[in-house]
């Protein structure tokens, strides 16, 4: 019933991404207007182009003192594939503001983003090895030079890199489960 939930919720934020790092009161008045400038702006998008950014807002925390990490801005796009469009270009340019670096990736729901982060210490490796790899929400798919395989949980992706050669700590299957108790989400 969880993975309903969780697929159903995913699906909804499906034209949302989120920008990180963009520090407090740097907006004016209204939070899509000025998004959709510094877009423009900062991603050099094409005079008379059309972003469609329906919504955006500071998740709802509560404010931070200055000297913490700035609150996340959740921007819902009309479109999916302009969303796309908007994070492929974002992910090739070094966007500073105030000299912070800004970043920019797809809105999660917190169960997806517990699995994501359960693979850094595989995906080091891969870097360090220089393998190509990708994680598509909770998988990873690793392109070997006998060709690609995805992996469903991270002890399946450890389990063949061990058996590979590589020295990778096999994580319990368990794991998820507790981070997300000791988290509050059960």
């Amino acid at each position: 019933m969880q993975d309903k939930i969780t697929d159903l919720e995913r699906r909804s934020w499906r034209n949302n991404l989120l920008i990180f790092g963009l520090p407090e009161n740097t907006e004016s008045t209204d939070m899509a207007t000025y998004i959709e400038r510094l877009l423009k702006k900062e991603l050099e998008i094409p005079e008379g182009t059309k972003l469609q950014i329906q919504r955006a807002h500071r998740v709802l925390n509560k404010k931070p003192p200055p000297d913490i990490t700035p609150r996340s801005i959740i921007v819902n796009v009309l479109e999916y594939e302009m969303k796309e469009a908007i994070l492929k270009k974002a992910w090739q340019k070094k966007i500073l503001i105030n000299k912070k670096r800004i970043l920019f990736d797809h809105d999660f729901p917190s169960e997806v983003v517990l699995k994501r982060k359960a693979y850094p210490g595989i995906k080091k490796i891969l870097k360090e090895k220089g393998i190509r790899f990708q994680t598509p929400l909770t998988r990873i798919r690793i392109h070997w030079s006998s060709g690609a395989r995805i992996y469903e949980t991270v002890r399946e992706a450890a389990l063949d890199m061990k058996e590979r050669g590589y020295e990778v700590d096999v994580q319990d299957e368990d794991a998820g489960a507790e981070l997300q108790t000791a988290a509050g989400w059960h």
